[in-house]
């Protein structure tokens, strides 16, 4: 189970560059209507790792410092702020609050690294 979570740390990561490059260049050329999907999609995959993370949890494995927890935390609810922060937003500014929202998962991501 360490090693499917293990996994799955790196294929969120790559997910969030994936979805940052793509907002980012969705924002440069006006916004799109599909941001809040990509989003939904990136939340997902997120969802499937802290999912893991809390069965290796229950099952006893417990990460090198507590602080991990916290990260995690923070990592599912980035997305669905960025959402509601930009919910009314127009296509543009809503892609720029998703890269915004992508530059701040990379950090909790290395963050979440060193801890886990």
């Amino acid at each position: 189970m360490a090693q499917l979570h293990s996994l799955g740390a790196s294929t969120v990561l790559g997910a969030v560059l994936v979805t940052g490059v793509v907002a980012t260049v969705a924002a440069l050329r006006g916004g799109s209507t599909w941001i809040d999907q990509l989003r939904r999609g990136l939340t997902v995959f997120i969802g499937l790792q802290v999912a893991t993370g809390v069965a290796l949890f229950v099952s006893g494995a417990r990460p090198h410092e507590s602080l991990h927890l916290l990260y995690g935390l923070v990592a599912i609810a980035i997305l669905p702020l960025a959402g509601a922060f930009a919910s009314e937003a127009p296509p543009r500014p809503r892609a720029w609050v998703l890269v915004g929202a992508c530059l701040l998962l990379l950090i909790v991501a290395w963050r979440l690294a060193s801890t886990g």
